[in-house]
């Protein structure tokens, strides 16, 4: 949680942390991109299976939330079902678990009846809703959420060996309030269709390449320099219904060295959504026809105003 003007701010999607490079993707490369706004679920596959809540084994024995798993029996874990063949096979009435906690390894020896039991405890997979940001109409990579996924049940950025992301259709609003942020209901829109495949999980956003040609809609249109990005009138482009992407006017009102604030006037989208949503994090802001940035946090005491991180500090990340 950040504090801007003396408000309460809470993160679109999960959170925000800024680390500034010192020469954008967009100054070397001089692309234009094509903005998206459409909402995606995000699910990272984590490098080892783990504990997403704190499980008593024994009097004495703790298996604590973020413990991650590395062998059954001196067998290496890397999924749920490893975990499930490993333990079926398991012939003494003790099994012997390595796993991580924090950066130190430790053994213990667990009853083999206890395994079953420990499954809806564990974890081989964190997921998300939010919105894809844009996609470069030459290389098909994209940028989405414009902040880093934090896995909120083990409060960690997780360690992930690959992910994908897949299109979601909008089912249902619940309106923001002053004090209550609101949040999009959400669908996988085409189940087991992947939209995308995620490799990078940074300060900036979720970064991948973009699989389904149906995402890949729309005009590119050239990056704002920063100082390029001013006061006044914007359009904010995201999806409340379904999977249709519509503009929404903004009036951006402060300028600061990375990030700008602004607030929603679009008097449809307030009355639908109270202002910012929960899972618009990502939503792109483009003002007199150039790609401004991306939404990442909302003022919780006033849901109409929020900010946003400029695209150009967005894809810096890019190589």
């Amino acid at each position: 949680m950040r504090c801007v003007a003396n408000k309460r701010i809470i993160t679109i999607l999960l959170g925000l942390m800024i680390v500034f490079p010192t020469h954008s993707w967009a100054e070397k490369n001089g692309d234009s991109l094509i903005p998206l706004g459409q909402s995606i679920g995000v699910q990272l596959k984590l490098e080892k299976p783990t504990f997403v809540h704190d499980v008593l084994i024994d009097e004495k024995l703790w298996f604590k939330s973020g413990d991650q798993i590395i062998s059954l029996n001196e067998k290496s874990i890397k999924s749920i079902a490893d975990w499930k063949k490993i333990s079926k096979g398991a012939k003494n009435p003790q099994v012997s678990i390595e796993f991580l906690r924090g950066n130190k390894r430790q053994d213990v020896l667990v009853s083999a009846n206890k395994l079953e039991t420990m499954l809806p405890f564990i974890r081989d997979y964190t997921e998300g809703i939010g919105t894809i940001t844009y996609v470069n109409p030459k290389t098909n990579e994209y940028g989405a959420l414009g902040h880093q996924i934090i896995d909120q049940q083990i409060v960690r950025i997780p360690s992930f060996a690959g992910g994908s992301i897949f299109l979601s259709e909008i089912a249902g609003i619940h309106k923001s309030t002053p004090g209550k942020p609101g949040y999009k209901i959400a669908k996988q829109a085409s189940i087991h269709v992947q939209a995308g495949n995620v490799r990078e999980n940074t300060i900036y956003g979720v970064f991948g390449e973009l699989i389904d040609p149906n995402m890949k809609k729309g005009k590119a249109i050239p990056t704002a320099n920063a100082h390029n990005v001013k006061k006044g009138q914007a359009e904010l482009f995201t999806s409340i219904d379904g999977n249709d992407v519509r503009a929404y006017q903004v009036n951006i009102i402060k300028i600061e060295e990375t990030t700008f604030q602004f607030i929603v006037t679009d008097t449809e989208l307030i009355n639908k959504t109270g202002g910012i949503l929960q899972g618009m994090s990502g939503s792109p802001i483009i003002q007199d026809g150039k790609f401004a940035g991306a939404i990442t946090h909302m003022v919780v005491d006033n849901p109409v105003k929020g900010a946003a991180i400029f695209i150009q500090e967005m894809i810096k990340k890019q190589p």
